[in-house]
């Protein structure tokens, strides 16, 4: 055994020698094509993003019963707030001044505070809450648009041009149809009661809810929905495909965080008996009725998936929603 061995050694010696040589060729591959995809952000998109960033701030920061308000929200392009009454205007005014400077260089101030002398004061984003604010939303759709394209297995870099362009570039050339689509789908989840106060046919002839409107599944068929949204994705953790146990017909399913459990007991435990459409991008994906509150925190969505589109649903899902649309304005392929 040990002469074998040392006779298969010297012949290892060329073998392996060979094997090198050959190896070089079988895994030395030419330069390929490259694929480079840029795109852009909708600027006009990222100033709501702006205001809302600018509402959830002063509405944390003025909690203080002496520095109360008795509403605010997002308004247009700003954030109005009231003060209630018995607050101290002048202290009100200095806590609101406080929060714009929060967190930002010296002399740089979140938003702007236009004061007409009544208890309702108006609150802008300044030029650069805005900035900030464009640079948040590039950060964030590199982000989402990484984890889509990885689940490709494609490697992509990704490259700053300007204030709002991103430039993709893959090692080869995929299927480009596919990944445009990954990368300019929205994927904004949100869950809206069904309205049954009406008939479909009957919100068609004229008599549509002022508060519902009629939208559509991947089929066409019809559903009348709330406009309103009961909840978001926002807190969705995670998504896998699977099979239906009982059907094995492809589906997907979720589970939220457990802020998103809470929220998703709630709006399940409000409407039993009645649809709650699942809606992505404007698409409904589902409509079941709610048996019961779902309180665990998860669920499952069926609508006659193929493997393929439950895999892509659930990685759109994964990834999250980008947080302003994206438009494809060049593709190119690089020669090596």
């Amino acid at each position: 055994m040990k002469l074998a061995v040392g006779l298969i050694g010297g012949a290892l010696i060329v073998a392996l020698g060979l094997g090198i040589w050959f190896g070089a060729g079988l895994f030395h591959q030419e330069p390929q094509p490259r694929t480079q995809l840029t795109v852009r952000l909708d600027t006009d998109a990222v100033r709501p993003l702006v205001v809302r960033t600018l509402f959830a701030t002063v509405r944390d920061g003025t909690r203080e019963p002496r520095l109360g308000y008795a509403s605010i929200a997002p308004s247009g392009d700003s954030v109005e707030l009231t003060i209630l009454d018995g607050v101290d205007r002048d202290q009100a005014l200095a806590r609101l001044r406080e929060l714009s400077r929060q967190g930002s260089a010296p002399g740089a101030e979140k938003f702007t505070i236009a004061d007409p002398g009544g208890a309702v004061l108006r609150l802008m984003p300044t030029p650069t809450a805005i900035a900030e604010g464009m640079v948040r939303a590039v950060d964030q759709t590199i982000d989402v648009l990484a984890q889509r394209i990885d689940s490709l297995q494609l490697k992509p870099t990704f490259n700053r041009e300007g204030d709002d362009r991103i430039v993709i570039e893959i090692p080869f050339q995929p299927d480009t149809t596919r990944l445009k689509a990954f990368v300019i789908t929205p994927g904004k989840l949100a869950f809206r009661y069904g309205d049954t106060s009406v008939s479909i046919d009957e919100a068609k002839r004229g008599q549509m809810p002022a508060q519902s409107e009629i939208l559509q599944d991947q089929k066409g068929t019809p559903y009348l929905v709330e406009k309103r949204i009961a909840m978001s994705g926002d807190n969705l953790t995670d998504a896998q495909a699977g099979f239906d146990q009982r059907t094995n017909e492809p589906i997907v399913t979720f589970r939220f965080n457990a802020v998103g459990a809470r929220e998703f007991a709630r709006v399940t435990g409000e409407k039993v008996g009645a649809p709650m459409a699942v809606v992505l991008d404007s698409v409904v994906l589902a409509a079941p009725i709610i048996r019961e509150p779902i309180l665990g925190g998860t669920g499952q969505i069926s609508g006659n998936f193929t493997v393929e589109s439950a895999n892509d649903l659930a990685m759109l899902l994964r990834s999250g929603a980008l947080p302003a649309p994206l438009t494809i304005v060049e593709e190119r392929t690089l020669e090596p």
